[in-house]
C-alpha cells in the first residue's frame, strides 16, 4: 500500500531508536480471524521503514507456517521465519536427542522434531515431559505424564495461560493441564511462553542487533505476559488497549508500559509524530 511521505520519514527516524519491534498477534493484529483495524498497515510501514519485525506467540498449538499463513490471510505481511511460538520457545530448552514424552498439538510436536528431541510413550523411557495445549487431552496422557515426572523427568510447559477466550467464554488453557499434574506430582514445570524469557529471547534472534543506543519493543495486549515479560529484559514496551487489557487497568500496571495505544497503528502514529521532534 502507499506510504505517504510524512509516516515514511517518521518511521525512518523511529528505526534510529528501534532496531526491532517484537508483537503479540492476538489482540495487536488480530482477534481470532478478524484483522484489527490499521494493524495491517502499521506492519507494512515498520518493514518499510527498515524496522526488524518478529512475531510472538504463547500458542502451541500452530506451526509457524500456519500462524504465518492466518497472518497474511488478515492482510499482514508474515513468513515463517519470523514467528515464533511457545512451542519453539519449549524445544528450544532441550537437547537434540532428548526423550519426550509430549502432551500437545502438531505445532509442539513439529518444534520438538526440528530441534532433533524424539517422542516416546513409555513413562519410564522419558527424559522431559513437555506439555503445550491439547484440546484433545485424554486422562491416560495425564497418567502417563504422572507417572514420567514422578521418575524424575524434566517438567516443561510451553506456557502457563490457564484460559485462552473461545466464542463462548473462557476456556481452560495449558496453564489448567500443568495445573492437574503439578497436583499430582507436587512439580512445577519450568515454562517457555511469556512473561518468561525464552520466547522472547527466541524472538528477538529474529531481529538485527541494536547498535547505537537502539533498543527493542515489545507490542503486546496483555501487562502479565507481554509488558512484564520484556520489562524484566530491559526493553521498551507498548500496551495496546485491543485486545484484553483495557484502560480501567492502569491502576495495576506494574511496571508500567513505556507507552499505551488504543491500537497498533494509533501507537506506530504516536512515535512516528515523536520521532521528528
Amino acid at each position: 500500500m502507499p506510504i505517504p511521505s510524512g509516516a515514511r520519514e517518521g518511521a525512518v527516524a523511529l528505526s534510529e531508536r528501534y532496531a526491532g519491534v517484537v508483537l503479540d498477534i492476538d489482540g495487536v493484529l488480530v482477534r481470532g480471524a478478524e484483522p484489527i483495524p490499521g494493524s495491517a498497515g502499521a506492519v507494512e510501514r515498520l518493514i518499510a521503514a527498515g524496522v526488524g519485525i518478529a512475531f510472538a506467540t504463547n500458542n502451541a498449538a500452530r506451526t509457524p507456517e500456519q500462524v504465518a499463513a492466518a497472518l497474511r490471510a488478515a492482510g499482514v505481511p508474515a513468513t515463517a521465519e519470523f514467528v515464533v511460538t511457545s512451542a519453539m520457545a519449549a524445544a528450544g530448552m532441550l537437547t537434540p536427542g532428548t526423550r519426550c514424552l509430549i502432551i500437545g498439538m502438531e505445532g509442539l510436536r513439529q518444534a520438538l522434531d526440528r530441534r532433533g528431541c524424539v517422542e516416546i510413550r513409555a513413562p519410564g523411557d522419558a527424559e522431559a515431559v513437555v506439555v503445550g495445549l491439547d484440546t484433545d487431552l485424554r486422562w491416560d496422557d495425564l497418567r502417563r505424564a504422572t507417572l514420567a515426572l514422578a521418575a524424575g523427568a524434566r517438567f516443561l510447559g510451553t506456557n502457563g495461560d490457564v484460559t485462552f477466550p473461545g466464542p463462548d467464554g473462557l476456556w481452560p488453557g495449558n496453564g489448567a493441564v500443568l495445573a492437574a499434574l503439578t497436583a499430582a506430582t507436587g512439580r512445577s514445570p519450568e515454562l517457555a511462553g511469556k512473561p518468561h524469557a525464552p520466547l522472547l529471547l527466541a524472538a528477538a534472534d529474529r531481529l538485527p542487533p541494536p547498535e547505537g543506543g537502539q533498543r527493542l519493543l515489545m507490542v503486546g495486549d496483555r501487562h502479565e505476559t507481554d509488558i512484564v515479560g520484556a520489562a524484566a529484559l530491559g526493553w521498551d514496551t507498548a500496551l495496546v488497549l485491543s485486545g484484553v487489557a483495557t484502560a480501567e487497568d492502569e491502576r495495576v500496571w506494574t511496571p508500567p508500559p513505556t507507552y499505551v495505544a488504543p491500537t497498533l497503528a494509533a501507537l506506530l502514529r504516536r512515535l512516528t509524530q515523536d520521532s521528528r521532534v
